[in-house]
């Protein structure tokens, strides 16, 4: 599964539709590569073998096997293989739960998560019977996608999961909670860096995003994603230009350019640093793996 990356970086969700928005995907994360991103869905994440770790912007947390975790909807995430992780994601709009605009479903149980802002991650361990419960039912619903017709178990089944998270938040002291503090700017930030990647960007530009000083730009992005503003835009214009490669005939020398690259040969030396091969090698090893299907008589 391949995660698709719109331009300011919002993902969209493989197989979330307007008719059934609810997804599934059953990722080995040794093949996936997961960067800085949001959603407009709710998610709750399974490992069903090996370890993760998954960073929001004010935590960063490590999972192993039969342990889980829930990211709210428009959290900023992302999400590295440690172990061998195999993971089990479900991946649903809060109208799968809520149904019409302002129902009580919306109003009395989602909203009181989705809009507090304290919750970005929260994880489940089997600390309590509720967590152990809610794992329970987190691999019977993933069990339950490999049978056909299941729209109604699957929607109620993550119904019951959502009131034993409900209690699990009640049950938890203060300390469950991370507010987010630099997540507006940081996504204004984000968000004018992936808008004008192929530009030369300099701090200055990056920080008057956010009508914010140089000083507090570096702060903000250090404390929120562990990166430097401009580490973030080279790493999103490699972002681009490996969606290049995979997705275009462009020369290498034009994708250096597209991406914001002042040279071909800068782009190769960036390009090898974060991927471990030139971008000729890179597109090299997908052309090979696109071998034609061959019918046999």
């Amino acid at each position: 599964m391949k995660l698709q990356i719109r331009r300011n970086m919002m993902e969209e969700v493989e197989g979330l539709h307007n008719e059934y928005p609810y997804a599934f995907h059953h990722t080995d994360m040794r093949e996936t590569t997961v960067p800085w991103h949001w959603h407009e869905a709710l998610e709750f994440g399974y490992v069903v073998e090996g370890s993760l770790k998954i960073s929001t912007t004010t935590q960063t947390l490590t999972l192993k096997k039969g342990e889980a975790y829930f990211t709210n909807s428009n959290a900023l995430i992302t999400v590295e293989n440690v172990d061998a992780c195999i993971l089990d994601s479900h991946l649903f709009h809060p109208v799968f739960l809520g149904g019409h605009f302002k129902s009580v479903f919306e109003t009395k149980y989602l909203n009181p998560v989705i809009l507090n802002r304290d919750i970005d991650l929260l994880c489940f361990r089997s600390e309590t019977d509720t967590q152990r419960a809610l794992l329970g039912k987190l691999l019977q619903l993933s069990q339950l996608q490999a049978q056909p017709d299941v729209e109604f178990q699957t929607r109620s089944l993550l119904g019951e999961i959502w009131q034993l998270m409900l209690h699990i938040i009640q049950e938890a002291d203060s300390s469950i909670y991370h507010a987010p503090k630099n997540q507006d700017r940081i996504l204004t930030m984000m968000a004018f860096i992936q808008e004008n990647y192929a530009e030369k960007l300099t701090l200055e530009q990056i920080a008057d995003a956010a009508a914010i000083s140089t000083r507090e730009c570096l702060r903000c992005f250090r404390e929120s994603i562990r990166q430097s503003p401009m580490d973030y835009l080279i790493e999103y214009r490699v972002q681009v230009a490996k969606k290049l490669l995979e997705t275009t005939s462009l020369s290498i020398t034009e994708i250096a350019l597209r991406c914001g690259f002042n040279s071909n040969s800068y782009f190769t030396k960036i390009f090898r640093r974060s991927c471990g091969k030139t971008p000729n090698a890179y597109r090299k090893e997908l052309q090979s793996l696109e071998k034609p299907v061959i019918s046999l008589p």
